[in-house]
């Protein structure tokens, strides 16, 4: 079946209006001209107050916690002459038996020393009766804050109990170090 001519040409007309409408972009919104800003009050910063005790130019990291322990080795002569200095006799003859034990049994550790213990436990060999002398010495020199004489020295080595415990042994070089 033929089209008339006139039905053609009324067909292209729908068509292109069609594909006008189509392709035309939405209507525009008018232009409205633009809002003057208006200045903001300048933003001071804080100043450090000088009466302050603590200041800081920024917030510091918390320190993490460290289990380890940082200080001289238990039972070292440093640590022993540093508790005799601070007057932890208590603390500085324990840490002197356990010194000394461990020349002969190097496994045991400071929960194995007890100012109850008897001192016989701990002076078991020479080479331990002789590290218990010269720790004593240098943590009571340190803590009176001179030398002692050779024989001022073996006075009060003699004085010690040696059926005593530990807590006896303590106790008579507080006496010695308050000057009785």
């Amino acid at each position: 079946m033929k089209m008339p001519s006139y039905s053609r040409a009324f067909a292209c007309l729908v068509l292109a209006l069609a594909l006008g409408a189509c392709s035309q972009s939405a209507p525009r919104k008018p232009v409205v001209a633009p809002k003057p800003v208006t200045p903001k009050a300048a933003v001071v910063a804080p100043q450090p107050d000088p009466d302050a005790v603590v200041q800081s130019d920024a917030a510091q990291p918390a320190p993490t916690f460290d289990e380890e322990y940082h200080g001289p080795d238990q039972g070292s002569l440093e640590s022993v002459t540093a508790l005799f200095a601070r007057g932890y006799i208590e603390s500085a003859m324990r840490e002197t038996m356990l010194a000394a034990v461990q020349t002969d049994y190097p496994l045991l550790g400071m929960r194995d020393v007890r100012m109850s213990d008897p001192v016989s436990k701990f002076l078991g060999s020479p080479q331990a009766s002789k590290l218990a002398h010269d720790y004593l010495r240098a943590g009571v020199e340190r803590r009176l804050g001179h030398p002692l004489s050779q024989a001022r020295w073996q006075g009060i080595w003699q004085g010690l109990p040696r059926q005593g415990r530990v807590s006896d042994w303590s106790k008579q070089l507080k006496r010695v170090l308050a000057g009785r």
